[in-house]
């Protein structure tokens, strides 16, 4: 009878023991994360959220209810939040942003100083930036209903605003700016 007592005060320190770290853990993200992210943006996010909530009761109010079909037909990527509206998975939300690239711009300048040290801060800086291009440049197909930049590979050749035209450049000359129309 003894022996179990032990095993099960051992057991209940261990539990403990980890409830305080996974206490410490998020005391001490929360304060990471507040120490970063100053105050300003992180009332504009509930500020948001309370906006996305009262647009989509209101909506909710005027509308039927989308049916569990026509939302999983919609998309792949797609999926159904508590309140019925569609949300995309792959979006992060922008205090994740805000961290994540934070962090890639300390490392940044962390390893241009020490190359500026080694007095090879103008190679570090050319190579890093053809590393960038690489990386912003998009290897993965189109997404359905996306539009190009390029009109000749858009549906019936439509444009993306503020394109400048071979139509739209003629008038401009012939009957000069104020000719066009801007809607």
């Amino acid at each position: 009878m003894e022996s179990k007592l032990k095993e099960y005060r051992a057991l209940r320190r261990r539990k403990e023991l980890i409830d305080s770290a996974k206490e410490k853990l998020e005391i001490s993200k929360n304060k990471i994360v507040n120490f970063l992210i100053p105050q300003t943006f992180r009332t504009m996010d509930k500020n948001e959220q309370q906006n996305d909530e009262e647009v989509l009761l209101l909506e909710n109010e005027h509308q039927e209810p989308i049916s569990q079909s026509l939302i999983m037909e919609e998309s792949v990527d797609t999926e159904l939040s508590e309140n019925g509206s569609v949300i995309d998975e792959k979006q992060e939300s922008w205090k994740y942003f805000t961290v994540k690239w934070s962090i890639y711009g300390l490392i940044w300048v962390t390893l241009y100083i020490f190359f500026l040290m080694l007095q090879f801060g103008a190679v570090f800086f050319v190579i890093s930036v053809l590393i960038g291009i690489c990386l912003n440049t998009r290897t993965r197909p189109k997404k359905k209903g996306e539009v190009s930049a390029y009109s000749v590979f858009n549906e019936n050749c439509v444009s993306i605003d503020g394109t400048l035209k071979a139509e739209q450049f003629e008038k401009e000359i012939m009957y000069g700016a104020g000719g066009m129309r801007g809607f």
